[in-house]
């Protein structure tokens, strides 16, 4: 397990092997928030060098404009796949599993219970 040195402000990212680990920084983000955290999630792919990513969203699931954060994560989705890799979801919670459902999401996505689940996918 190897943590980022670089700082971040809206997510905190370890690397396992060639995994991008992800946890968002806090729950309650505003809209500014959402796109400093997608232009934080771009910068691992675009100049870190990510292409397998899992991103942990519980166990406590974010608290925000969701039809942002929903097309934050499709963009990463199409990034990743296009590049070779692919995006890992862990700890999605009923609550916000019901959101993926509500807008027809949920096949595009991969869902894992947990992180090591999530990595396991990846490799």
């Amino acid at each position: 397990m190897t943590v980022m040195d670089r700082r971040y402000r809206q997510i905190e990212v370890e690397r396992q092997g060639d995994v991008f680990c992800v946890r968002l920084r806090q729950r309650n983000m505003s809209e500014e928030d959402l796109h400093q955290f997608s232009d934080e999630l771009n910068d691992l792919v675009e100049r870190q060098g990510c292409r397998k990513l899992v991103l942990n969203l519980g166990p406590q699931g974010p608290l925000c404009l969701y039809s942002i954060f929903l097309a934050k994560l499709v963009s990463l989705q199409r990034r990743l796949s296009q590049a070779g890799g692919g995006l890992q979801l862990a700890h999605v919670g009923p609550d916000i599993y019901k959101i993926f459902e509500a807008c027809r999401l949920q096949t595009l996505f991969s869902f894992a219970p947990d992180q090591s689940s999530a990595i396991a996918a990846l490799s």
